[in-house]
């Protein structure tokens, strides 16, 4: 979309709010069309910008009217939807987005790359749902990661940096601290915002990451795309032809190794 304040994130509704870091595939080859054709009125009216994302948030606050979840309701936008309903919700959206190509004439589609990221984050508040995700049975989705702990804190700067007799606070370098096994602060992200990489954990590609009550769930998304071989090893050509992946130089994760580092926090995360 254009550079203006109407396209920028979090697009919100009330207590909901809603990020999206991708793109969807086709969108100029007919599913833009389609998408807008196919939500309710009180959602279309309510689109101010012109970006995907956005129009994606509003498919979103469709699907959960479709589930018989009224996104308006003063109850749940000041008690919470619930984690589960949310996350049935962004399953359906990207299911309708997946249908929405797939009904493309295949002549259409083969005029342009129909493949999506679709990096989500929606929250309501009380509990949130991102998903990492590609529509592609081969490929590697835009990276995410995520980081928990009891305290995310400021470091001291170096002995160099520190004046005589006084300790002072770095230039912007955080730390992830833990001092028990609870996830008291649990953080998404694009990319890793610290040096630490053993504090970050790669979310696996096709899954959807919930968090709710200090507890982070990770789910696979079982559809089409969805590679039942955990060692298979996605390529990572797509994502970073779109700029949309973390560059650390390490080999590509799989489920296994991924599967690896969440062990280490089990009883903080449970992988279903």
């Amino acid at each position: 979309g254009a550079l203006a304040d109407s396209n920028c994130h979090p697009f919100s509704r009330g207590a909901l709010m809603w990020m999206h870091n991708g793109g969807i595939g086709g969108w100029n080859l007919g599913v833009k069309r389609r998408l807008v054709s196919d939500v309710g009125d009180r959602w279309f009216e309510a689109v101010g910008g012109s970006t995907d994302s956005e129009w994606a948030f509003a498919l979103f606050l469709d699907s959960l009217e479709r589930l018989g979840v009224d996104a308006d309701d003063e109850v749940r936008q000041r008690d919470g939807f619930g984690h589960v309903v949310l996350r049935k919700a962004m399953l359906k959206t990207i299911e309708r987005i997946n249908g929405y190509i797939a009904a493309l004439p295949t002549e259409t589609r083969e005029q342009g790359d129909v493949r999506c990221l679709l990096n989500f984050a929606v929250t309501d508040g009380k509990s949130v749902v991102c998903t990492r995700y590609v529509s592609s049975r081969t490929d590697e989705a835009a990276s995410l990661f995520f980081s928990s702990g009891t305290s995310w804190k400021m470091q001291p700067c170096s002995e160099t940096g520190k004046s005589a007799g006084k300790t002072q606070l770095g230039t912007g370098e955080y730390k992830m601290e833990r001092r028990d096994r609870g996830a008291d602060i649990v953080l998404v992200a694009s990319e890793p915002l610290t040096f630490e990489r053993d504090n970050w954990v790669t979310v696996p590609t096709n899954s959807v990451l919930t968090i709710h009550n200090q507890t982070v769930l990770i789910h696979p998304i079982l559809d089409q795309y969805y590679n039942h071989t955990p060692s298979f090893s996605r390529s990572r050509g797509f994502a970073i032809a779109q700029g949309q992946t973390a560059e650390d130089g390490k080999a590509a994760i799989t489920r296994e190794n991924s599967a690896a580092a969440l062990n280490g926090r089990a009883k903080e995360v449970a992988v279903a």
